[in-house]
């Protein structure tokens, strides 16, 4: 296992290594990044997209990059694994990395096969979490495949797989996967019971050095209006971290989709404080939450105009209340062609 974690110092000197200016990046208060960071969800589960996204993560952190997004249930483990194997080449094998220069998110919460072994999501429910006590099929709340629980066990043993997977002892950036399914299963009050058993257990494991930070990570609930099956309260959610974590809980990321089609998060004022409505950005940024975006180039799917990477980038990193946006990419060319925008502006 690879000790520590990002840290302020660590990555502020990834940076001055660089020659990047300390007001060209983000700071999360415990860490620095540039507003970007290299998702891995798109992809199968063959060795040549393993290879891919090795090449590409690696590219990714020599070069500027040092925030990586992933999650236990992307391509069957092998996201995870991809990111453990790079790590430990940069880290243990070659030393030109620290492990206090890199941020790591990933997500608990969505049933995760194993390609390896290999279990599909429904197999691994019986095999793994069932046969071993950590879970019961009514624990879990099913939509359209969308396999998802709030049971707290399951967060635990996830913790660990995704640790077990990047080979690394902390991740930065633990988030719940897609509540929004068990918020429609469960109706309101179970749900947010439900959440404040999962924040309990997710700030034990702050204690125990497992995790950083936690947060939300969702494709429905911040888009949602209040009368949605899958809307979250995110005044709700933070008042329950700090009823189970006190004022210095570690609730300090969601994460949700924002492009030039899904603008819902600066346009849709589905939250309330103290009777005024605002939107979730605008929430988030009083609460002092950083958001993270998911689906910024939106696959390129735009009906009428065309738009570059580099421009779809900019696009959501301008916006007021951004802290990095999410670009899933396999391929290096790919990444340094949507990032481009942004290298040239920290060279200035």
């Amino acid at each position: 296992m690879i000790k520590g974690c990002a840290t302020v110092k660590g990555t502020k000197g990834y940076f001055d290594k660089r020659n990047i200016q300390r007001d060209k990046l983000r700071n999360s208060g415990e860490f620095y990044t540039l507003p970007v960071a290299v998702g891995t969800h798109l992809g199968d589960f063959s060795e040549e997209h393993s290879m891919l996204f090795q090449e590409c993560i690696e590219h990714a952190l020599r070069k500027k990059v040092n925030f990586i997004d992933t999650a236990v249930n992307y391509r069957g483990m092998k996201s995870e694994r991809d990111i453990g194997k790079v790590l430990d080449k940069l880290i243990n094998k070659e030393k030109v990395l620290k492990r206090e220069e890199v941020v790591i998110s990933t997500k608990a919460g969505m049933l995760p096969g194993d390609i390896d072994i290999p279990l599909k999501p429904l197999d691994y429910l019986d095999e793994i979490f069932i046969k071993n006590g950590l879970l019961k099929k009514e624990d879990v709340n099913i939509i359209d495949g969308y396999r998802c629980s709030l049971n707290p066990n399951l967060y635990e043993y996830c913790i660990e797989q995704s640790k077990k997977n990047m080979g690394i002892e902390t991740i930065d950036i633990l988030y719940v996967h897609e509540p929004g399914i068990s918020r429609e299963v469960l109706g309101e009050e179970k749900f947010y019971d439900g959440i404040k058993e999962v924040f309990a257990a997710l700030e034990e494991q702050v204690k125990k050095g497992n995790i950083r930070n936690y947060g939300m990570a969702t494709w429905w609930c911040f888009r949602e209006g209040t009368k949605g099956a899958r809307y979250i309260s995110l005044n709700k959610v933070y008042d329950i971290a700090k009823e189970v974590g006190g004022q210095n809980h570690h609730f300090r990321f969601i994460q949700l989709p924002y492009n030039k089609v899904m603008r819902e998060a600066t346009t849709l004022k589905n939250q309330e404080v103290d009777g005024e409505k605002i939107t979730t950005i605008e929430l988030a940024q009083r609460l002092g939450v950083k958001v993270t975006v998911s689906a910024p180039l939106n696959q390129f799917e735009f009906e009428k105009e065309k738009f570059t990477g580099s421009e779809l980038v900019k696009y959501v990193i301008d916006t007021e209340g951004i802290y990095a946006a999410m670009i899933g990419t396999k391929r290096k060319e790919h990444l340094d062609d949507n990032i481009k925008g942004i290298i040239e502006e920290i060279r200035k």
